[in-house]
């Protein structure tokens, strides 16, 4: 199955909107070493409860102190495979790829020490053919486990919310914006990210049924977002938080005007403390807020970080004002 693939002009890339199999497994094999993941999801529980030794198997095969499976999102993005939703074409792919896997990878939203136990992991699946047969075999039975939660309600959740991201991507919205009011996770992470990949990276958006907070996975071919595909009481949060912040940015009188005034054009930190004569930490700590509530955006030219407000910043926080509202009229039109 293909991703939907779109331009976007607000986020100048190309992004892939698409159910993954790949992104699912990452959070069964997670789940095995992370109980909470289990809670509210009936596939999981029902596997990781189940006398089959599946628990102690993930547990195990990666003796080396990181829970993530990292290096099959590699090996699936390596294949041209993130998007698929058949699991032996993607295990094919991953076996295949893992013959000649990357020896060297950036993995940018990854610490030092994760990527170089992905890319240890790479390496010994890449030299031991009974290990890679053991890791697919792993892999199959993990998801026959699974399977019959994800046909009977995953796939339908995980439709409807690439539905949902499509058409709000088309009605202009930022791509940013879609994932982070989804995930607080991603909230914290993803702008550190994007301001350190080339303007214009190819992104993929996996709604997904098993996951938690939110997958962030910097891939030779892109960024990789994983959210949740089902609507809840925290991801609702999730939303009216990132709200509130960017309302709170905007309440305060100075942080008002030096919006106000990078609306004209770009400046650095310096150049906003001379104009408006404030010592240069108080508007550093200003600019720290409004970044973070996405308000401000940064972009180094040489040794200038300059800093600007995206032109739509204000029409975007109306139209999420009204959307608040909108899902708030519509939940309370339900029948009960």
């Amino acid at each position: 199955m293909q991703l939907l693939e779109q331009k976007t002009e607000a986020a100048d890339a190309t992004i892939a909107i698409g159910p993954s199999i790949a992104v699912e497994l990452s959070w069964v094999l997670l789940a095995a070493k992370r109980e909470q993941l289990r809670a509210h999801r009936p596939g999981l529980e029902a596997l990781y409860e189940s006398p089959n030794g599946l628990e102690e198997r993930v547990r195990s095969f990666w003796a080396d102190g990181v829970a993530d499976f990292g290096e099959q999102l590699v090996l699936a993005d390596q294949a041209q495979l993130i998007g698929s939703v058949e699991i032996e074409e993607l295990l094919a792919g991953v076996a295949q790829a893992a013959i000649d896997s990357p020896k060297e990878l950036p993995l940018g939203s990854e610490d030092e020490s994760d990527r170089a136990v992905f890319l240890q992991r790479l390496d010994r699946l890449r030299r031991s053919p009974p290990l890679r047969r053991d890791y697919v075999r792993l892999l199959r039975e993990l998801w026959a486990e699974v399977n019959e939660t994800w046909e009977s309600q995953g796939r339908r959740l995980v439709d409807v919310a690439v539905e949902r991201y499509r058409r709000r991507l088309e009605r202009g919205a930022r791509w940013v914006d879609l994932v982070v009011a989804d995930s607080e996770h991603l909230s914290e992470h993803l702008p550190g990210l994007i301001e350190r990949l080339p303007r214009g990276s190819a992104v993929t958006i996996a709604p997904s049924f098993f996951s938690g907070q939110g997958l962030l996975f910097d891939l030779p071919s892109g960024i990789l977002v994983g959210v949740h595909a089902a609507t809840t009481d925290s991801s609702t949060r999730a939303r009216t938080d990132l709200l509130a912040k960017r309302l709170k940015a905007f309440a305060d009188p100075t942080r008002l005007a030096i919006v106000q005034t990078l609306a004209t054009g770009p400046m650095t930190v310096g150049e906003i403390a001379r104009s408006f004569d404030l010592a240069q930490p108080t508007v550093s700590n200003h600019m720290r807020i409004l970044r973070e509530a996405g308000v401000v955006t940064g972009t180094r030219r040489g040794t200038r970080l300059e800093l600007e407000v995206p032109t739509d910043a204000a029409n975007e926080l109306l139209d999420e004002l009204k959307a608040l509202l909108n899902r708030s009229r519509k939940q309370d039109d339900r029948p009960g």
